[in-house]
């Protein structure tokens, strides 16, 4: 689209723009003239605002297919229309009434040519209609040989209607910016809505869009997302066939499924955003489909919307810190992710408008949607003044409000939520705030996908479903911003890893994997094993699975998610060239198996001796000598910061993670006592997170999984046999260089500080430490050398 090419062509033809204006002028001088009547003789146009948006809507319905794509854009912007009208025009679907079958036939014929043509005509019908009719174009469902399909025919002189619309919007537009004194171009935001619905007119490129995103789903294993599959051989300018996709609109599916298919759509919204910079703009709810057999479809790939390649490290930096409350990092993400202008940074958050957002922010990652955030806080405030009306409240509200805005300006000196605090922020600071492109349409997605998913959970949380594909995202990406994020999720305002959020991490990891695999796909009954084949000892479920097909194959897919997921987990834990999660882990384990053994050796070789002298009668232990060990030792026995906060997070972490009973290891914990645990029971269960409920995944299999495991077994264990042992390598290497760094410090402390040491103790002392740096060395070498890598430090 090129807005300068349609100026110079409709100068030419002035008859044309002048014929459309006085139609839509004749369409909408009702609404224009109600709308000043409100505004200038009844001085109530915000009170009459309900009614007015009724009137909009009809209008825009009235106007053409361009009229109703400039109001679905518009629905998503409470910035640049009241919000009472962004909500009528929510409301807007796109159907328009059809256009004749015999053009229909006419297109198709011209576009597909006889022999293709030849192939679909008796299967259409075109005298009973289309079976949906929208802006674009509309469907018709017939057959291709024994397939069905789903024929999408462009409307006939579209692209005239629709570029003849947009030169009179983008004309008008610096008028309407001047009457309403908005501080948003509206001229440069018409030109981004023609590059998108001129887009949708180009069906080979939608046909490319569909493709590729089911290839990028599949690379990465989404198999519980799909597109439509393109008929390639039936694809022109006007035309697209796709495979007719069987299902139900997720907002009308009763399915127990549905709010993991909302999180399964949150993660393709993400992927796309984040991964393909290539984002779907039309996400509205008659494009989201539960297919039969249990999987999320998307429809209408007609308008995409290219993103910036580093938007997606700053959107992980601002989900990390929103899951970590580091809400005083909101500010520069806001910057980053192109709502505020850098110059104007300092100044805002010193006029304290940012206080409210993070309010917001706050409140709508406790989830349940507006109507719950808006509970909590009458709540919160309720307790604070107890007794007090609800209107009351309100007023008292906004006084705290403006209390807590001065109070920052001193010290500086949920999806709709969020979005209408951004709103606000906007009005009151016009040359400081923008809405960027991205921003509209991933917010139209997330608003549609929290909307289905609060009828199913009220409790539903936006910003806590994102989590899942973060956390994977995060352990995954190598790249400097990335660690930065993961290191200030794990880490906080600390430093030390906060094990709830460690904890929190390995759960959205492992919910990653589990949630995108499809469940209920359909299973032909001969392919499962037969009774005979489970005589063998394993659980006879499967006679129960042959009976129903539909199960056997929900458990095999939840089998294959277990084992997905003990490989992903082994790839990040186990990868021979190390990585943050990796070196943390085993950073913390050594800490900890460093502290256990310097309990063991207090206990035994100082604690136990003084214990054993004051139980003597009659004071006899007194007058004993303390053994050379107790002297000699204690100083080097002494737990460091590190290692004490490292025990801390093993011991927290092995009460929060269940731990299953493991052969061959001794189970030392006791109830209450986070110190009674052994060092390798502790370590297994941090090294394990993600990986401990696999094993309720693998109960009571049937034939067909185990066979599945089997295989997974066979493959993968030369493979990650090696790699557990230089893990183990790693990890010794670690807690030996720990041992000799902690006896050299103390060895200079106690030298400094002029305490006391025989001679013996300290050569003892050295020759130790230097054995130990000697083993780590050789350990480290050797694994190196199993794994091919090269040190180079």
């Amino acid at each position: 689209y090129d807005p300068l090419e349609a100026r110079v062509y409709y100068s030419k033809h002035k008859m044309l723009v002048i014929q459309r204006s006085l139609q839509l002028l004749r369409i909408s001088n009702k609404f224009i003239f109600n709308y000043l009547v409100d505004k200038y003789i009844l001085k109530d146009e915000e009170g009459r605002r309900p009614e007015r948006a009724q009137d909009l809507l009809a209008l825009i319905q009235k106007a053409g297919p361009t009229a109703i794509k400039v109001g679905q854009a518009l629905s998503v912007r409470p910035d640049l229309i009241p919000s009472e009208y962004a909500e009528a025009l929510s409301t807007l679907q796109d159907r328009v009434p059809p256009f004749d079958g015999k053009q229909a036939k006419n297109i198709l014929r011209k576009e597909l040519g006889p022999q293709r043509y030849a192939q679909l005509k008796d299967s259409l019908s075109f005298e009973n209609g289309p079976v949906a009719s929208a802006s674009i174009g509309q469907v018709y469902r017939g057959f291709i040989g024994d397939k069905e399909v789903a024929v999408k025919v462009q409307r006939p002189n579209g692209l005239a209607d629709i570029a003849l619309d947009l030169y009179i919007v983008r004309e008008f537009a610096p008028t309407y910016q001047k009457l309403v004194g908005a501080a948003t171009d509206f001229q440069n935001l018409a030109n981004e809505w023609g590059r998108g619905f001129i887009a949708e007119l180009d069906y080979r490129t939608e046909a490319a869009n569909t493709m590729k995103f089911n290839e990028e789903m599949q690379k990465r294993n989404l198999n519980a997302v799909t597109a439509p599959i393109v008929v390639e051989d039936f694809v022109t300018d006007q035309v697209l066939v796709t495979e007719w996709v069987q299902g139900q609109r997720l907002d009308q599916s009763d399915a127990d499924d549905v709010p993991r298919l909302c999180s399964v759509a949150l993660n393709a919204y993400l992927v796309m955003l984040l991964e393909l910079q290539s984002l779907h703009c039309d996400p509205h709810p008659g494009n989201l489909l539960r297919t039969e057999d249990g999987r999320l479809c998307i429809l209408d790939f007609g308008m995409t919307l290219e993103t910036d390649p580093t938007l997606q490290y700053s959107l992980l930096e601002f989900v990390a810190h929103l899951t970590g409350e580091a809400y005083n990092e909101v500010p520069t993400d806001l910057v980053k992710l192109g709502f505020l202008k850098k110059e104007r940074l300092d100044t805002v958050r010193a006029s304290g408008f940012l206080e409210p957002l993070t309010y917001m922010l706050k409140q709508a990652g406790q989830g349940g949607g507006a109507d719950k955030v808006r509970e909590r806080i009458f709540d919160e405030f309720r307790e604070r003044y107890p007794g007090m009306p609800d209107e009351e409240l309100r007023v008292q509200m906004r006084a705290d409000m403006k209390k807590q805005i001065e109070k920052a300006r001193k010290e500086e000196s949920a999806v709709s939520g969020i979005t209408m605090e951004v709103e606000e922020l906007q009005k009151r600071n016009r040359d400081a705030f923008t809405i960027p492109p991205w921003f509209v349409y991933t917010s139209r997605a997330f608003l549609t996908l929290e909307g289905v998913s609060l009828q199913a959970d009220e409790n539903f949380s936006i910003i806590q479903s994102c989590f899942p594909y973060v956390a994977r995202r995060l352990v995954y990406d190598d790249s400097p911003r990335a660690q930065n994020a993961l290191k200030e999720l794990l880490y906080g305002a600390g430093d030390a890893i906060d094990a709830s959020r460690l904890t929190d991490l390995a759960d959205g990891f492992s919910t990653y994997t589990t949630t995108t695999k499809a469940v209920n796909r359909p299973v032909d009954a001969s392919v499962v094993p037969t009774d005979k084949a489970t005589s063998g000892g394993l659980n006879p479920a499967s006679s129960d699975i042959k009976k129903d097909p539909q199960k056997g194959r929900a458990n095999l897919i939840e089998t294959e998610a277990a084992i997905t997921l003990a490989k992903d987990s082994a790839d990040i834990l186990l990868a021979p060239e190390g990585n943050l999660v990796q070196n943390l882990l085993v950073t913390e384990s050594a800490l900890a198996a460093s502290a256990l053994v310097k309990d063991t050796l207090q206990d035994s070789l100082v604690d136990t001796p003084k214990r054993v002298r004051e139980s003597l009668p009659f004071g006899v232990g007194k007058f004993l000598p303390q053994s050379p060990f107790e002297q000699g030792f204690a100083p080097f026995l002494k737990k460091t910061i590190e290692e004490e906060k490292a025990q801390n997070l093993i011991g927290k972490v092995s009460t929060m993670v269940p731990q299953p009973p493991l052969p061959g290891l001794p189970n030392n914990s006791r109830d209450g006592d986070n110190d009674g645990s052994s060092v390798e029971t502790r370590t297994i269960s941090l090294l394990t997170l993600t990986e401990s409920s696999l094993l309720d995944s693998l109960n009571g299999m049937d034939a067909e999984e185990a066979a599945l495991l089997a295989k997974e077994l066979r493959e993968n264990l030369p493979k990650y046999a090696p790699l557990v042992g230089q893990l183990g390598g790693k990890f010794t290497s670690t807690l030996l260089k720990t041992a000799s760094k902690n006896i050299d410090t103390t060895l200079t402390e106690m030298e400094t500080s002029g305490g006391e040491l025989d001679q013996l103790t300290k050569v003892a002392a050295r020759s130790i430490s230097s054995a130990a740096t000697q083993g780590a060395d050789a350990i480290l070498s050797q694994s190196q050398s199993e794994s091919g890598i090269v040190d180079t430090s």
